[in-house]
């Protein structure tokens, strides 16, 4: 039996879940709310737009820019609404909070490790993998790994994203263990 899917359309329980998160999580892009909140189609666009014009309007969250980047921070009056986080139902809360953890964390990873999809030039795919040298050096380490198709591909990728830094430092030290016995 399906659980039935929650869908937020009240605009006051939609914001109060964003000023949660933006609590929570610190600053983020209207882009990274939206890509959180559409997570099972949780809340319509034209829900959250509203949503987004009573953030400003009642000044919950100030937009500010940095690096050419806006973003939303949460102001006083949005940490009370905050507080009312309790008129969102709880696995709303905890579903949207993890999502977004995992927005953050792909942006953190994205700056030491790149991954791209790319189709082959024959048949099939090839999803690699790049350690990036943060002091500007020639890439420490690149993996290409073959898949058949891309829906293998993206399923590679799904993976790879649940556990990024684990198969990173798996396999480094599977090619560096012995070397140090030397």
């Amino acid at each position: 039996m399906e659980i039935p899917k929650i869908k937020l359309k009240d605009t006051f329980k939609i914001t109060t879940l964003i000023c949660y998160l933006l609590r929570e999580l610190g600053p983020l892009t209207e882009y990274q709310i939206t890509k959180i909140l559409a997570l099972d189609e949780l809340v319509n666009h034209f829900d959250l737009t509203e949503a987004f014009g009573v953030l400003e309007s009642k000044r919950l969250a100030e937009l500010k820019s940095r690096k050419g980047e806006r973003y939303y921070e949460l102001g006083e009056n949005g940490k009370t609404i905050a507080a009312e986080i309790g008129s969102v139902p709880l696995s709303v809360r905890d579903k949207s909070l993890n999502e977004g953890k995992k927005i953050l964390a792909e942006i953190e990873i994205r700056k030491t490790i790149s991954w791209k999809i790319q189709k082959r030039d024959g048949q099939g795919y090839n999803f690699s993998i790049k350690l990036l040298n943060e002091f500007g050096g020639p890439d420490l380490m690149q993996i290409n790994l073959y898949a058949p198709s891309e829906e293998s591909a993206l399923d590679i990728q799904k993976r790879f994203l649940e556990r990024p830094l684990d198969i990173i430092m798996k396999t480094m030290t599977m090619f560096t263990t012995d070397m140090l016995k030397l």
